[in-house]
């Protein structure tokens, strides 16, 4: 089991300077500057959340980068190391995004933001969860899978970066049986690997 621990909590403004470096660090072109601070005061559909270390050890980067790449946001502790979005509308919860630092890839992290996604989606009464990914990242996509999720279609030319298609991914009904089972299995495991919380 990883020793440092690590708590799932609503996305506050203060924090966005951690959620895009981790952004920046994750994909090729992201969000605008102020796109997060309108998500979290504006949307009211709108559900973000971080996961973030307790680890005195987490607190300042483990690397150095050139001040041109991140032009803000170098000060502070580093406690935030994954971060998640999800808009419920009507019967339909769509993700938005999600991304865990690279330092911290291969703990579970991903898994543990989906699965509270899907607990919000459940809260919110939505029937169907849904989201985009690239048609290259199948690492991402074996992960979807493994909670349910099927292909839907796809969207040609998606991504404005390099105009790759992106694969339309849906859940299984978020109230079946076999829905539930895996989001019981999903956390069953990851309490195996890795200590955490939520504030929700």
């Amino acid at each position: 089991m990883v020793e440092e621990e690590f708590v799932v909590e609503p996305m506050r403004v203060e924090q966005l300077d951690q959620v895009r470096r981790i952004e920046r660090a994750c994909f090729p072109t992201p969000w605008p500057r102020n796109a997060y601070r309108r998500e979290i005061e504006k949307n009211e559909r709108a559900h973000y959340l971080v996961v973030r270390t307790t680890s005195e050890s987490a607190q300042e980067p483990q690397r150095q980068f050139p001040l041109s790449i991140f032009p803000f946001g170098r000060s502070g502790p580093r406690d935030v190391v994954g971060y998640c979005g999800v808009w419920v509308m009507l019967d339909e919860a769509h993700i938005t995004t999600i991304a865990v630092d690279p330092d911290y890839r291969r703990l579970g992290l991903g898994q543990l933001l989906i699965i509270q996604m899907a607990r919000i989606a459940l809260q919110a009464r939505a029937t169907r969860m849904t989201l985009e990914v690239r048609m290259s990242n199948e690492h991402a996509q074996a992960l979807y899978r493994k909670y349910g999720f099927s292909d839907g279609g796809v969207r040609p030319r998606y991504y404005s970066d390099d105009f790759e298609d992106a694969l339309i991914m849906r859940s299984e009904e978020l109230k079946s049986p076999g829905f539930a089972e895996r989001m019981d299995a999903g956390e069953e495991e990851l309490r195996r690997r890795v200590r955490w919380t939520t504030r929700l």
